[in-house]
């Protein structure tokens, strides 16, 4: 790694930046092994204070352009700007080996994200000087609908992204709707996808409709990321019947932070019994209430593809929680279950202390985020804080 090191020290030479000094003690540090990997992100405890700068990521990447050996780089939260996009696009355009690269937590806009855009625009992966990257963080960047636009329509040419992340980007409903047509017309490589938290002014049933229509066309999508996106009963009614019910690759669900209620128990009863490919559902901060539980409950015992559900902070009562807490002690192929968040209740604990002891003592391997307990006979529940 010396060559690597002394090649970065002169490129912030004639860049007139001063070196990263966490990279060179990493560089320093491989002691002749071949570092592949570079952790730079601004909210370590050794770059708080002293965040990377765009001249210093344009050194970087152009020594990097002929390296063989780095495969990821992580620059998130250093309030990069689009220069330092420019700079990343170039390096995605010359260099043949990074795989991940994470921009997320930044201040790149829809200038940089077009930028990005025509770096893996190219040609695929298969063909010579195509793109090569996999994986691409980009939350948390002001990109807004006209970033996400060019984004989207990237996706219409490029094969070699398998992970996408618009999670806080400021995408609205042209941006959504840009990506979803790409997925459902043209990318069958994209594997996960987070669209959480877009700019949308109220429920849309535009949007909607058009990731229900990728879901029932696209094949190679596994995870999606749909929270914040103020989807409401009949919203989530369609996005089940004409998109995940049609949909048989999407493993992992987020809805997080919607607009669910109970009349949405038995939507969720339905995905859950026909959606056999589901192994995770995320529904933490709906309102699905006691009514939603009960129906989620009267669905695990014989959904035995789901191993992941997140129900925390659900306005879920003492009804809700025990019929979830019974539903438990059949699903014995849940592996992960959290409820914090939620009223617990004399009832509701006693269900929970009883159920979790028995799957305890039959070894079942359940991960929760919470701590049953008796005090004076009486059954309490604390979070699990590990």
């Amino acid at each position: 790694m010396d060559a690597l090191k002394d090649l970065f020290v002169k490129k912030c030479s004639d860049f007139a930046c001063e070196p990263v000094q966490a990279l060179l003690d990493d560089l320093s540090a491989a002691k002749g092994a071949c570092l592949t990997s570079i952790q730079l992100n601004g909210n370590s405890k050794r770059l708080f204070n002293n965040r990377v700068g765009y001249m210093q990521v344009c050194a970087l990447c152009e020594a990097l352009y002929e390296d063989a050996n780095v495969v990821s780089i992580d620059l998130s939260y250093n309030r990069l700007n689009d220069m330092a996009a420019q700079a990343v696009a170039r390096l995605i355009k010359v260099n043949r080996t990074v795989r991940f690269i994470n921009l997320a937590g930044n201040d790149i806009t829809h200038v940089g994200a077009t930028q990005l855009a025509d770096a893996l625009s190219m040609s695929s992966e298969g063909s010579a000087g195509g793109p090569v990257l996999q994986v691409l963080m980009l939350s948390g960047n002001p990109l807004e609908d006209q970033g996400v636009v060019a984004l989207g329509n990237m996706l219409r040419s490029n094969s070699s992204l398998a992970a996408l992340d618009l999670c806080n980007t400021g995408a609205g409903i042209q941006g959504i709707i840009s990506v979803c047509t790409a997925l459902g017309e043209a990318n069958q490589t994209l594997s996960s996808l987070d669209l959480g938290s877009p700019t949308l002014k109220g429920p849309q049933d535009t949007t909607t409709l058009n990731i229900a229509r990728m879901l029932a066309s696209n094949t190679s999508l596994t995870e999606l990321g749909l929270s914040k996106h103020g989807l409401t009963d009949d919203a989530f009614d369609t996005l089940v019947s004409y998109g995940l019910l049609r949909n048989r690759s999407v493993t992992s669900l987020d809805l997080r932070a919607n607009r669910l209620s109970p009349f949405s128990g038995p939507t969720l009863e339905r995905l859950l019994n026909d959606s056999h490919q589901l192994h995770s559902l995320n529904l933490a901060s709906n309102r699905l209430g006691d009514q939603g539980a009960l129906s989620l409950a009267r669905s695990l015992p014989y959904t035995h593809w789901l191993q992941k559900l997140d129900m925390r902070s659900n306005n879920i009562g003492e009804q809700g929680l025990v019929a979830l807490a019974e539903a438990l002690s059949f699903a014995t192929h849940l592996q992960e279950f959290l409820v914090w968040g939620n009223s617990f209740g004399p009832a509701a604990s006693r269900a929970m202390l009883d159920t979790l002891s028995a799957t305890a003592q039959q070894g079942q391997a359940l991960v929760v985020d919470i701590k049953p307990y008796e005090v004076d006979g009486r059954a309490q529940v604390a979070l699990l804080n590990e």
